[in-house]
């Protein structure tokens, strides 16, 4: 088994009693051997296909009788009386033998790559024929085949005496291929650990390490990640995999527990006890680094937990030394696991950064592990309180099998388990003290590298507030106070695997904490009530430096930039309470409430406004009445924006008409007109109403005319009267009104309001036969409402280009409209608009005789109109596109005259 090394062992020896011997002929022989035992070495590393690995085990085989054959001749030759001529021209035949097979096995390697993969049977038979030549050579030899080791030692004794010191170093060699290497006493060995019985998910990735490993020039690789992430699991997984087993002897996989090596000369005494190997002194790498060159078989260390010698101490350029005089021996693979973002030292490595589970995968891990620790008991409630369970911790390996595991001994459901983590967090994915999460986060942030920089853990405080994590550039605006340079604190977190970073340079890159830390962070006041402090106010500064509408040159700009951190700052903002009320608090609360209502309308947050502003108003120690009660009407007005964005057009109007009732009060007539031409526009929305409603508009348009010399809000009215004119059908009246506040919004460069007026007056065109001009209209408003970027504008203005084109039958004129107008109505997540353009791509599709595509869309515009049957608009929307449905049902196909019985959509224009 350990042919090369007692062969080199066996030569070494009597190449040093030579001079004392006359053994010239036997030299020679034992020379040849060797060559023939390396040439097997090599040979048998070479890609053979795999279905050749009797070549393989017949090389082992010729190794084996190889070394037996060298055994007998130099059991056989005595040195203490002349050597017979017949015994000499034996031992020649048989080195004659063995150089015979030295040129075949030469055939063999100079055979190209394809040759060795495609003609295996040409080269068994060629290593068969050397095998038999070897065993007739032995028979001839006259001794036993297979001489027992023991047994050839104790006769060698006997033989050569007088060489007694030499021959004890011929028994050292030998016995030294019992086991690959002896323990020490320096240090105590440790087993390596059972592997996990399943591990989900990690499948490929496994396989994928076990073929690097198994190959030299890749055996270098690296597993990264962060705490709990489940590193040491995977590669254990590796180290057991079928590739690994077959590639290395069980004897040469070592497991190297680096997790206390907390100095180099630590790591080299862990190192020469798991290696099993002995020294005079172990304050030097040299005798372990011998003893692994001392042959060329192949080794696999895996170095679990290589954080703590990497991050920990202080001789960091030490144990990069000792890193690469392993990564130096070819046939040692190295396998690392680090608790980091990086790799260490300056070796090529493959890295294997870990990811948490993919959502599939963490289910599958939960539910294994809570039937394993509910004693046989499936998990039932497997819906999607389970599937946000998992999400809020991250899909991480560990979090998922401690909370499993507590919930499975307890019974309790995934509902509960995600409301305990709402409330305790990272408290209910406690284990044993190596396996809690808090432990393992608090040994991270421990570690020499995070303590050595002061800003590392600032940094980690200010990024835990922040759910989503933010970009290098952003960094900024959240940690203007740090010392060093952001970038700085971003590695050191980074290094402890406390951060991470999306792979991506870094200015652009989003930097974030995974859950658990965050959760880990919130707890126990680690995050100082003054950094608390800061990051709010940097979030109020943040939204209010942003702050802007449709209106305005830079209102898309903005939009794109809040859109950046909308989650973190909502976040802050949902944290905000009337006890901890600064200045700007309130102002960037309305601000950020008004910016959904032009992406993703949302009442969470609105409502969270108005409830702070009537708290603070209602304050005995209020300083600022005034304000105070404009707080409170504008939390009126961003509470009706985002409900009307939501198509709740009844509670929307009643919010309307309250806030234009507080800005008359304050006053500020131009506010309470915008706000009751909103209340007015809800109105019409639920088709209530009619001539009534005309003193109302005028006094609204009053209002925002008072003062004539501000001219954005005298356009403002006339678009509101224009829009209440096109309602009461009264179409050249509209137009006129229309385009006078077009040419104003146009002048002062105001493309939002603008494209409003550009859309009524398309409506209105279509009505006095003016579908050229209607068309012209349509265009240049979506034009103008892309250049703003208001997504429920960009959808109306779309749409109503699509249906002019269509009705002109210019269908794939139409499609980018269409496409565009759904397109925007998802980004503004209104049911009734994602309806009205659902409806329109399922005309679309009957027009172009597209059967399923029909179905398809009128099934969606249905389901869509279906969750706002509260307005009118949803109603007749659900039976016209029911009816619509019903009919494409009985078709087999569709053509023009089954196409024209179809309802077109409402309102076409």
């Amino acid at each position: 088994m350990y042919a090369v090394s007692g062969g080199k062992a066996l030569a070494d020896a009597l190449n040093g009693v030579s001079d004392l011997i006359p053994l010239p002929f036997l030299s020679s022989f034992v020379n040849i051997a060797i060559k023939v035992l390396e040439a097997c070495e090599v040979l048998r590393q070479l890609p053979f296909s795999i279905e050749a690995t009797a070549i393989e085990e017949n090389l082992m085989d010729l190794q084996d009788r190889v070394y037996e054959l060298m055994l007998a001749v130099v059991n056989t030759v005595p040195v203490n009386r002349k050597v017979s001529i017949a015994l000499q021209d034996k031992v020649r035949r048989l080195q004659f033998i063995l150089d015979n097979i030295l040129l075949d096995i030469a055939k063999i390697k100079a055979q190209k790559k394809i040759l060795l993969l495609f003609f295996h049977n040409l080269n068994k038979d060629r290593v068969d024929r050397c095998v038999n030549r070897l065993k007739a050579a032995l028979e001839q030899f006259t001794v036993v085949s297979h001489l027992q080791v023991e047994d050839l030692l104790d006769k060698i004794r006997a033989d050569y005496s007088a060489f007694g010191a030499q021959l004890n170093r011929i028994e050292d060699a030998v016995n030294q291929t019992t086991q690959p290497h002896n323990a020490p006493s320096a240090y105590p060995r440790q087993d390596m650990p059972p592997t996990t019985r399943r591990l989900f998910g990690r499948e490929s990735l496994i396989d994928e390490i076990a073929s690097l490993l198994s190959v030299e020039s890749t055996s270098r690789v690296c597993i990264t990640g962060a705490g709990g992430m489940g590193k040491t699991s995977v590669a254990l997984a590796v180290v057991e995999s079928t590739p690994i087993t077959t590639t290395f002897k069980k004897e040469y996989i070592f497991w190297i527990p680096c997790i206390e090596a907390k100095s180099s000369d630590l790591l080299r005494r862990i190192l020469y006890a798991q290696l099993r190997i002995t020294a005079e002194t172990y304050d030097s790498l040299d005798a372990l680094i011998d003893e692994l060159n001392a042959t060329k078989e192949r080794r696999l260390l895996l170095l679990d937990n290589f954080e703590t010698p990497w991050l920990s101490g202080q001789d960091r350029d030490k144990i990069n030394h000792i890193l690469q005089r392993l990564a130096a021996l070819s046939h040692v693979a190295l396998l690392v696991t680090m608790t980091s973002g990086f790799i260490p030292g300056d070796i090529q490595w493959h890295h294997c950064p870990l990811a948490p589970l993919s959502a599939a995968a963490a289910r599958e891990a939960f539910k294994a592990k809570y039937q394993d620790s509910a004693g046989g008991q499936e998990l039932t409630e497997d819906g999607k309180e389970l599937d946000e369970f998992l999400t809020s911790i991250g899909h991480m390996p560990l979090a998922i099998t401690l909370a499993a595991a507590s919930g499975g001994r307890l019974r309790v459901s995934p509902a509960e388990l995600l409301r305990d983590w709402r409330t305790a967090g990272i408290g209910i994915l406690s284990g044993h003290e190596t396996l809690s999460m808090d432990e393992t986060i608090r040994v991270s942030m421990e570690r020499g590298v995070v303590q050595s920089n002061p800003d590392a853990l600032t940094l980690l405080a200010i990024l835990s507030m922040l759910p989503a994590g933010t970009t290098g550039d952003n960094l900024r605006w959240w940690a203007p106070f740090i010392a060093s340079s952001p970038k700085t604190a971003v590695q050191t977190l980074r290094a402890a695997a406390l951060v991470e970073q999306d792979d991506v340079p870094f200015p652009p890159a989003r930097i974030f904490v995974r859950p658990t830390i965050q959760s880990y962070m919130s707890q126990q006041n680690r995050i100082p009530p003054e950094i608390r402090d800061q990051v709010h106010d940097a979030c109020y500064k943040f939204v209010l430096d942003h702050r802007s509408i449709p209106d305005d040159h830079k209102f898309k700009e903005d939009l794109a930039a809040l859109a950046t951190e909308g989650t973190n700052i909502q976040g802050l903002l949902m944290d905000m309470d009337v006890q901890n009320l600064c200045p700007n608090a309130l102002d960037a609360l309305l601000t950020f409430g008004f910016y959904q209502s032009w992406t993703k309308p949302s009442t969470k947050l609105a409502s969270h406004a108005l409830k702070l502003a009537q708290a603070a108003q209602d304050d005995p120690n209020l300083v600022d009445p005034h304000g105070a009660a404009r707080h409170v009407a504008e939390a009126h007005r961003c509470m009706g924006r985002n409900l009307f964005g939501l198509s709740w057009y009844a509670k929307a109007y009643k919010q309307f008409e309250e806030a234009s009732r507080l800005f008359q009060n304050l006053p500020d007539l131009a506010l309470a007109g915008e706000c009751a031409m909103d209340a007015l526009q809800m109105w019409r929305f639920m088709k209530k109403g009619g001539d009534e409603l005309e003193p109302r508009v005028q006094a609204a348009q009053a209002n925002l005319s008072h003062n004539e010399n501000d001219r954005y809000h005298v356009a403002r009215g006339l678009l509101g009267l224009g829009e209440f004119l096109w309602w009461r059908k009264r179409w050249t009246a509209a137009i006129d009104a229309l385009s006078e506040a077009r040419i104003i919004f146009e002048d002062l460069n105001c493309s939002a309001s603008a494209a409003r007026s550009l859309y009524y007056m398309a409506r209105a065109y279509s009505r006095l036969e003016g579908s050229s001009k209607g068309l012209l209209a349509a265009r240049e408003a979506w034009d103008k409402a892309e250049e703003c970027g208001e997504k429920e504008l960009i959808c109306d203005t779309s749409r109503i280009t699509a249906r002019y084109l269509m009705s002109s039958e210019a269908y794939d004129a139409a499609l980018p409209a269409i496409t565009q107008s759904l397109a925007a109505a998802r980004a503004a997540g209104s049911p009734n608009r994602v309806a009205q353009s659902l409806e329109i791509m399922a005309y679309y599709c009957a027009a172009r005789m597209d059967l399923s595509g029909a179905r398809v869309a009128y099934e969606g515009a249905r389901a869509q109109f279906a969750k706002r049957t509260s307005t009118a608009l949803g109603r007749r929307g659900v039976a016209r596109c029911a009816e619509n449905v019903d009919k494409l049902r009985e078709l087999s196909e569709l053509n023009q005259d089954s196409f024209a019985d179809l309802r077109k959509p409402v309102p076409w224009y």
